[in-house]
């Protein structure tokens, strides 16, 4: 074989190899779009981390619900509402959607696991594009939020990112100015009535007295609906004393109310707020 052949071979088999290694490249890689499910906090982007601020700003696409746009507006910062596909809690969450999971749950599963396949039916095809996606969860996503709980299950981790926000925890925590783990506090317990009792309160283990064994500090999302309920367990168990507050739209600078109270008077204390659903709930010593 002659030298110039050689050498027009060797070129060949340099651009060939050129060719494979840009296909793998993270140049290329980097064109595959991507979800971020981002934690927004609590009231808007004023508790919302910078980091997630910048995957909003780069974002092709937002699954949102109705009144998340609104909430940036408030603060002069602007989400374009062509950007917005849809609802993706949309049968899932809302009070619709809670009458349905209480009266034919059935029904409700199916309808969210309809939601869930459009979801990432959705998703998948965007990304596949090179789009980049922003799935804007309240609070912090793993607290409680419906993306990771309902959506999400099955997808495939590396396609998507966890951006945390500001939970409405922290946000309550920093309204009662005291620290969540006063000295001899054994624990912070998270929770929520369906986690504890079930999710039509129909768990009868008395789980409250174990508990009342230790300094703790309990926190209770979603229990304001049920609050008759959740207080006549802890009386079973509990002293007529035992401190508790409720912060009422943490976070929420206009809004957020510190109620404190105790176990023997919160029934009538909370009756005299005007709100059913936004309110954290946390008993302990930290609530005095």
């Amino acid at each position: 074989m002659k030298t110039g052949q050689i050498r027009n071979m060797a070129a060949i088999v340099t651009m060939g190899l050129i060719l494979v290694l840009a296909a793998f490249s993270p140049v290329n890689a980097g064109q595959t779009g991507r979800l971020y499910v981002v934690g927004m906090g609590p009231a808007g982007p004023d508790l919302t981390a910078p980091r997630a601020l910048k995957a909003i700003e780069k974002a092709d696409v937002f699954l949102c619900s109705p009144g998340m746009p609104k909430k940036f507006n408030r603060f002069d910062e602007y989400i374009d509402p062509e950007k917005v596909a849809f609802n993706p809690w949309e049968h899932i969450l809302g009070e619709k959607a809670g009458e349905l999971k209480n009266t034919d749950p059935a029904a409700w599963r199916a309808g969210m696991e309809k939601q869930r396949n459009k979801v990432q039916t959705f998703v998948h095809e965007l990304i596949s594009k090179g789009k980049t996606v922003v799935m804007m969860d309240g609070g912090d996503p793993c607290i409680y939020g419906p993306s990771l709980h309902y959506l999400l299950e099955g997808f495939d981790p590396e396609l998507f990112e966890v951006i945390p926000g500001m939970s409405a925890l922290n946000a309550a925590g920093a309204a009662l100015k005291t620290s969540l783990t006063p000295a001899g506090t054994r624990f912070v317990l998270l929770t929520a009535p369906r986690s504890l009792f079930g999710e039509n309160m129909e768990k009868e283990d008395n789980i409250l007295k174990d508990l009342s064994k230790y300094e703790a500090t309990m926190v209770w999302y979603m229990s304001l609906s049920s609050m008759d309920k959740v207080i006549g367990r802890f009386r079973e168990t509990y002293p007529p004393d035992l401190p508790i507050a409720i912060v009422y739209y943490a976070g929420y600078p206009e809004k957020q109310k510190v109620l404190r109270s105790r176990l023997d008077r919160i029934l009538k204390d909370v009756r005299e707020m005007d709100e059913k659903w936004l309110g954290l709930f946390i008993a302990g010593r930290c609530a005095e």
